[in-house]
């Protein structure tokens, strides 16, 4: 899939930004990539490697006991990344109105930018939903049987 529809300006951003969003990226893979060292191992462990985590040489220095308070850590590290990036947003884009309303169009208006008659225009302006239908040269009428 080729994903035209992403806004992609370098030049535009700061060099801290860039810094700081590759830092961000690179510690989001390095635990993503560890959230599949379980299932690394069981399959090392089911093709006879032994514990892949000793194989691979990632012991982690904690010890068994400390199990709890490492899982705890890493909760309280997530919370403040995702907290800290709300806020950032919050403060970011709080107050402020991106988008523009949209102004009412006029009939009149309408129905020549739909290559339409002003009944049509009408017709589809007076319906909730509307299902439209070209004929064999190209006309566009309004399917009146949907309702």
């Amino acid at each position: 899939m080729k994903a035209d529809f992403i806004i992609n300006r370098p030049h535009r951003q700061q060099p801290l930004q860039r810094g700081l969003f590759a830092v961000v990226t690179i510690v989001a893979w390095t635990l993503w990539i560890s959230l599949w060292l379980p299932v690394i191992t069981f399959f090392a462990w089911l093709f006879g490697l032994g514990d892949a985590y000793k194989q691979l040489g990632l012991m982690h220095p904690l010890h068994a006991a400390n199990d709890l308070s490492m899982v705890i850590t890493i909760a309280a590290v997530c919370v403040l990344m995702m907290g800290s990036w709300s806020q950032y947003n919050r403060f970011r884009f709080a107050g402020k109105q991106r988008r523009r309303g949209n102004r009412a169009l006029d009939i009149a208006e309408m129905a020549p930018v739909l290559s339409a008659s002003l009944e049509t225009a009408k017709e589809l302006r007076a319906r909730q939903r509307s299902v439209i239908r070209f004929g064999q040269h190209g006309e566009m009428f309004v399917d009146t049987g949907c309702d």
